[in-house]
């Protein structure tokens, strides 16, 4: 009789239910919140994603992803069963040097690098930079900010709930490495918010 094997296999949770649709929607609302930084775009979740990964940021990834893009998680988002739904539902790698990745889940702020640890890409191409995926618990509440820069008309005020307390030293040293620089999804509970490199963000 042949002895059990030490490994176990990982139930994977299911993706979207409708792949074609949500997964358009999602990439819409990605676009539409990176075009005008700080309006909230609505998206609908993961219903059933690995935990800790949130719904909507399980929504964000497994529409931009693929077998090209590798992808870092933060430690609290290093498990076996999110690594498993990533190769499921993207294929993309997963990687543990963060400069090496075109996405980043950050579940817990606490445990994030600094934004220069990551791929900023090139004055001749910045695209090859690394898009960071960002939970925060709600656009509610929490600090409240006041954005200026491209796709917004004069000013536009915000509230983060769960986001780092140096968000706005973070931004400011990543916003002078334009071209080059990180771009931030902000994926809440029920929506996602577009901080590109070009925004400039204030705590008030």
């Amino acid at each position: 009789m042949m002895a059990p094997s030490s490994a176990f296999a990982v139930a994977i949770a299911p993706g979207f239910r409708d792949p074609v649709f949500q997964s358009q929607a999602t990439f819409r609302a990605v676009l539409d919140a990176l075009a005008e930084p700080g309006r909230e775009r609505p998206v609908e979740g993961i219903a059933e994603a690995p935990t800790p990964l949130t719904p909507v940021a399980a929504a964000v990834i497994a529409t931009l992803a693929d077998f090209e893009t590798m992808v870092w998680r933060d430690a609290t988002l290093r498990t076996p069963e999110i690594d498993a739904w990533l190769a499921f539902h993207t294929g993309a790698p997963a990687v543990s040097d963060p400069y090496r990745a075109a996405f980043a889940l950050v579940g817990a702020f606490e445990v994030c690098p600094d934004f220069a640890d990551f791929a900023s890409g090139t004055d001749i191409d910045p695209s090859t930079s690394t898009t960071l995926i960002l939970a925060v618990a709600d656009f509610r509440g929490g600090r409240r900010y006041r954005l200026s820069g491209p796709g917004i008309d004069g000013t536009r005020e915000v509230t983060i709930a769960g986001g780092p307390a140096d968000l706005s030293d973070r931004l400011a040293a990543n916003g002078a490495l334009f071209p080059r620089g990180v771009d931030l999804i902000l994926a809440g509970p029920t929506s996602v918010m577009g901080l590109p490199r070009t925004t400039r963000l204030v705590e008030i």
